[in-house]
């Protein structure tokens, strides 16, 4: 249990894991991929199928790049927007 919330910390990791991916595939909308997870593994997919695994989420940019139909940047002015509407 962590304490705070009452929630045991392998399950509010996993919670938090979601959310991130959640938050992700938000700033990735448009672009032409996804980012899904299965097992341990994240993997990065077009919408031609394509795919790269990653192994963390600092890592889905790159591979986002080299996927999709334009270039990310997580920074960028034209992502904040989408920052608001993301899950809590």
């Amino acid at each position: 249990m962590d304490g705070v919330s009452g929630v045991s910390a392998p399950h509010s990791r996993l919670a938090e894991r979601q959310r991130r991916m959640a938050l992700v595939n938000l700033l990735l909308r448009g672009s032409g991929v996804a980012l899904s997870q299965q097992g341990r593994q994240l993997i990065v997919r077009s919408a031609t199928g394509a795919t790269r695994l990653v192994t963390d989420l600092a890592h889905v940019w790159r591979a986002a790049d080299e996927l999709g139909r334009q270039r990310i940047d997580p920074l960028g002015g034209s992502q904040l927007p989408l920052r608001r509407a993301a899950p809590r």
